[in-house]
């Protein structure tokens, strides 16, 4: 049988060049399930269940000889991983949202006994994680995507330790069932969308920016009233945040870059 790789590090930049010293592209998180394709010393280059591609280190990995089978996930922002059912003792790691977990025993009123992908037996507690059950319609992320205000904005970044603009929005359509393409520059040819005008514009559709619609650069999600969700840096504000189309940074300026569409899922 072959073997299969998972990420086992909670969270793993990926990066251009084989080096800690080169350019983060994107991230892999814990439980992921990850293919190599090229080895170089300590680092292997992979590709992540989205289709990108990047260098991370070969310890952040751990080979299996079956799939990693899963029945939860991790419903917090970050959850604790113990090695034993005390929270006294402290975690042996911090799991991002969205993290799958094979479960060996729930049957104690608190804890659940899981299995990690490096075959050490843990456990977390049951506030800590829901079914793997998907949220039924794009208006549901509106309440959803405002679990992650004030979360870091960082680049490359697909957790909830932190999130780029395209890897926020590729999570939140996530819930919906509907899996994105790593970059803003892709998610706006996904063919399930359609152009609409700003006077149509409804709750959960994608706002995308750029100098043209070649150089897009930036994405966020409609809430409604004149008001949009993105994970973003500039204004000296490098979080997720609320902002508004009426602001003059994003209707007239947003750094020189004129370029506007609104997308809608069919």
């Amino acid at each position: 049988m072959n073997s299969i790789f998972y990420t086992n590090d909670p969270i793993v930049n990926m990066r251009e060049a084989p080096t800690e010293l080169s350019k983060v592209v994107s991230q892999t998180f814990f439980s992921e399930k990850i293919t190599i394709q090229d080895t170089n010393l300590d680092w292997i280059f992979v590709i992540t269940s989205d289709g990108y591609a990047g260098w991370i280190p070969k310890s952040s990995i751990v080979e299996c000889q079956k799939p990693y089978e899963t029945s939860l996930t991790t419903s917090r922002l970050a959850t604790h991983v113990y090695q034993v059912k005390d929270n006294e003792y402290g975690p042996i790691k911090t799991i991002p949202f969205g993290s799958f977990l094979h479960v060996l025993d729930s049957l104690d009123p608190r804890w659940i006994k899981v299995l990690l992908p490096d075959g050490i037996e843990a456990y977390i507690q049951k506030g800590d994680v829901a079914s793997k059950k998907k949220l039924s319609h794009k208006k549901d992320l509106i309440l959803f995507s405002q679990k992650f205000l004030g979360l870091p904005y960082t680049w490359g970044g697909r957790s909830s330790f932190g999130f780029d603009c395209s890897g926020f929005i590729q999570t939140l359509y996530n819930q919906i069932g509907v899996s994105l393409q790593r970059d803003a520059k892709q998610q706006i040819l996904d063919s399930r969308f359609k152009d609409i005008s700003l006077e149509k514009i409804q709750p959960g559709d994608l706002i995308f920016w750029g100098k043209s619609q070649a150089t897009i650069s930036h994405v966020g999600m409609f809430l409604g009233e004149g008001k949009f969700i993105h994970s973003v840096a500039i204004e000296n504000q490098p979080w997720i945040r609320i902002s508004n189309l009426l602001d003059s940074e994003w209707k007239e300026k947003f750094f020189l870059r004129p370029y506007q569409k609104i997308r809608q899922l069919l």
